[in-house]
């Protein structure tokens, strides 16, 4: 589960996804749309609608000759959810010293209870033994 939530919480990390996301929260856009109100190239708005399709944080439907994304309404209430907290906990936040230290997010290795294959050794040059 927790490769689940880091995923999603990945998703929304970039700014350009996350830029489209907020940007979809108010209405519906096209590509077009998109690229001209976030200042982005097409192609990096379109890759990036591709990943938030992927991963259901968006939707289209057709509007004439364009597709018209939106948000996902099952994300709505999540996305509301986040912003409640983030307006209570913002000062915690931003004064989180554990965070604060961390420069980058820490890996977290959560043990399962499945049977794990053995790991393969490494010779001293660094390379994996096959």
């Amino acid at each position: 589960m927790f490769l689940l939530y880091r995923e999603f919480f990945r998703a929304l990390a970039n700014p350009a996804r996350f830029s489209i996301v907020q940007l979809l929260r108010a209405q519906p856009h096209n590509v077009s749309q998109i690229v001209e109100k976030l200042a982005l190239g097409q192609s990096h708005v379109s890759h990036n609608l591709a990943c938030l399709l992927n991963c259901g944080f968006v939707q289209w439907e057709w509007n004439g000759k364009n597709k018209l994304y939106q948000i996902n309404p099952e994300l709505l209430p999540v996305l509301s959810g986040i912003d409640k907290h983030l307006s209570r906990y913002a000062p915690s936040l931003d004064s989180c010293q554990v965070l604060g230290d961390e420069s980058t997010p820490a890996v977290v290795t959560v043990k399962s209870s499945r049977v794990s294959t053995p790991r393969r050794r490494r010779q001293p040059t660094g390379r994996a033994v096959r």
